[in-house]
């Protein structure tokens, strides 16, 4: 087990903001290569979040380990077929790609905006999964159809800070920085991530 990171705690005041928030819109989790595991935060979320009234699918696809792009879009177009109100896709790693370039490619329906969390670098990752990935270069350079907000990480192997604000440069998204949290991930060890909760707060209040 990943050893718990401190991050700031979700305060009663703040989940009722949070919830307030969040009130007009279904969630979308979208997760990276391998899945989320019960520990990633995503996991935490999806169980979190519909305890408070929000509405939440997650995006489940036929291969985890050997992903193609056209697979995952299909997986993630039927998942947004079921949503009937302005959606926020909340993605990590691969799943962020995914997002990003089937927004660059398709018409977008409902999707109000996204929280992308720790993008994998499917250009320039050079990593023993660079080539589990390939199918996903190349990475859109157009603004994004839609608020977005990529949250990056100082010590990510598979994004660098630099490349991190090119890109959200290009797709038109507000950078936050974590900090260090490594690919902030299943090995991250954030528990419930009160942090990336506010990051989602605040990208739905900004949906005009």
């Amino acid at each position: 087990m990943p050893p718990r990171r401190q991050t700031s705690p979700l305060t009663p005041a703040a989940t009722s903001g949070l919830v307030d928030a969040l009130s007009r819109f279904e969630i979308v989790i979208v997760p990276g290569l391998d899945g989320s595991a019960p520990d990633h935060w995503q996991s935490r979320w999806e169980h979190f979040l519909p305890q408070h009234g929000v509405t939440l699918h997650r995006v489940a696809q036929s291969n985890w380990e050997q992903p193609t792009y056209l697979a995952w879009c299909a997986g993630l177009q039927y998942t947004l077929a079921a949503c009937r109100r302005p959606t926020i896709l909340v993605a990590h790693s691969l799943g962020a790609v995914l997002v990003a370039r089937w927004a660059s490619e398709r018409p977008t329906g409902r999707v109000a905006g996204a929280l992308l969390v720790a993008p994998a670098d499917v250009e320039q990752h050079h990593g023993p999964d660079a080539q589990r990935v390939a199918d996903f270069a190349p990475l859109p350079t157009a603004r994004l159809p839609f608020p977005s907000t990529l949250i990056t990480s100082r010590n990510d192997k598979w994004l660098s800070m630099p490349r991190a604000r090119v890109i959200a440069y290009r797709w038109g998204s507000t950078v936050l920085d974590a900090g260090h949290l490594g690919h902030i991930g299943n090995r991250s060890g954030l528990g419930l991530w009160a942090d990336g909760l506010s990051a989602l707060g605040h990208l739905a209040l900004s949906i005009t």
